[in-house]
């Protein structure tokens, strides 16, 4: 089987691939009972067995590559049936495709021909036969969308059930909270929301704070922080988040050089900072950074400010683990 790190990111592709072709297929089952629905404009960007850009295309191939393998025992049921339904999918996709081909291409040549005076019995035969056709065709591109309309359904149903089996892919979930609006066209506002809510037990303010945390981890510090001022939107007296917050954005200001900017932010962590020692050095990170900036203003004899963030080092660095009011 692959490593933990690829199945994640197979996870994540299936899940993109799936609400992008789930959202896709709704406005082209639109355009198809309006009338509108044309070939090229239409099913070429929907369903092509030769572009594996498609998202379609791409589905079928991942579940397939993913779902089945020799270790089927870590597969579950719901998954196994899953695969079987955007294979199902896509090749009721495909008979659209053939269908709707024939009466955009054929038929109109038919009728073009019908328009003519048919003298030998052979081409009346031959007429009869191609309007016979074209009735069956429509029967059978109806009988396909209503198909892959009612497996989308049940799929999307599925999906929920088997969703929480992923929670702890970080990389689907940061996808699906910077991606909210693919649940929600999916699932509606407010189901596609409450679907990211039900996996953290704290709801959408976890959510957003533990992938906040693994950015600050890894030093994406203007994910990190964005990640966190979403999480505060949920848990606005959080004081341990609103430091992070803080020092995120503080680390993120340094790294572009946007000096004054981060001593904003460090100072406003001194009523709190000692939340900020949880092992990691955030403290000691911020007192540094601090230094680096100082040192950098004195060289540019920018003194006032220059004395102003070594002060802040110090201040930093003289705190007790306890809260402190601001200076």
């Amino acid at each position: 089987m692959k490593n933990h790190d690829q199945s994640n990111w197979v996870i994540l592709e299936i899940i993109r691939d799936y609400l992008y072709s789930y959202i896709n297929f709704q406005s082209f089952y639109e355009k198809y009972k309006k009338g509108t629905l044309t070939f090229d404009n239409d099913v070429e960007r929907f369903i092509n067995d030769k572009d594996t850009t498609l998202p379609l295309y791409s589905l079928k191939q991942s579940c397939h590559m993913f779902f089945r393998y020799p270790d089927e025992e870590k597969i579950s049921d719901e998954e196994k049936l899953f695969d079987l339904a955007i294979g199902s999918i896509f090749h009721e996709a495909m008979k659209i495709r053939e269908n709707l081909y024939m009466l955009q291409v054929y038929k109109p040549r038919f009728m073009q021909i019908r328009s003519d005076k048919a003298t030998s019995d052979y081409e009346r035969h031959l007429l009869r036969e191609f309007k016979k056709m074209g009735i069956r065709t429509e029967r059978r591109l109806a009988e396909s969308m209503s198909e892959v309309r009612r497996l989308f359904k049940e799929t999307l149903k599925q999906l929920t059930g088997f969703l929480p089996r992923y929670k702890d892919n970080p990389v689907l979930i940061r996808f699906l909270l910077r991606n909210k609006d693919l649940l929600q066209q999916a699932f509606g506002e407010r189901k596609g929301l409450k679907i990211i809510s039900d996996l953290f037990p704290g709801g959408l303010g976890e959510a957003y704070d533990v992938e906040g945390r693994s950015y600050l981890r890894s030093e994406h510090y203007d994910l990190a922080a964005d990640f966190f001022r979403q999480a505060l939107r949920y848990r606005p007296e959080d004081h341990e988040l609103k430091v992070l917050y803080l020092f995120a954005r503080g680390m993120d200001g340094y790294f572009k050089n946007k000096y004054q900017e981060t001593l904003r932010n460090f100072h406003k962590l001194l009523p709190l900072v000692g939340t900020l020692e949880d092992g990691r050095g955030y403290r000691a990170k911020a007192e540094e950074v601090c230094r680096k900036i100082g040192r950098a203003y004195l060289e540019d004899k920018k003194k006032k400010l220059g004395m102003i963030a070594l002060q802040l080092a110090d201040t930093i660095k003289g705190l007790s683990n306890g809260p402190v009011a601001s200076s």
